[in-house]
This record gives structure tokens, C-alpha cells and sequence, in this order.
């Protein structure tokens, strides 16, 4: 539906300028700017990393996720 994708451009827009400020972001970020649950956040970044927008990898024992550079 136009309202999932909608949602779903606003939540990439709140984390692309996240990520003008930061290295990276994580779940614990996109919860606070999307106000999701942990479940969602992951769904979230899982989502954009599957279609190339963000980068997965290791920060401190952590995932952490950062633009993409292709």
C-alpha cells in the first residue's frame, strides 16, 4: 500500500540524516528516531540493507550499519 511505502521513505529519511551526522547508526538509534520496537528496527535495517542502501558490519561487538557505497 502507498502508506507502508510512505512510512517507509520517511523512516530512510530520518536515518540518512542520522548518518549526515554519525558514522553509523544502530538499532538502538533507528528505535529512538523511528519510535519502533527492537523487532521493527531490525526489520528496518535488514530491509535497507537487502536493497543496498546501507552496509552491515561489526562496531564493538555490535551491528552497526553505514551508507552503502555502491
Amino acid at each position: 500500500s502507498d502508506d507502508a511505502r510512505d512510512k517507509a521513505a520517511l523512516r530512510w529519511q530520518r536515518i540518512e540524516k542520522f548518518l549526515e551526522t554519525h558514522e553509523f547508526i544502530m538499532n538502538a538509534d533507528v528505535r529512538v528516531i523511528c519510535n519502533v520496537s527492537a523487532a521493527t528496527a531490525n526489520r528496518i535495517l535488514s530491509s535497507l540493507v537487502a536493497c543496498g542502501k546501507l552496509a552491515k558490519y561489526r562496531e564493538g561487538g555490535h551491528w552497526a550499519y553505514r551508507l552503502s557505497n555502491i
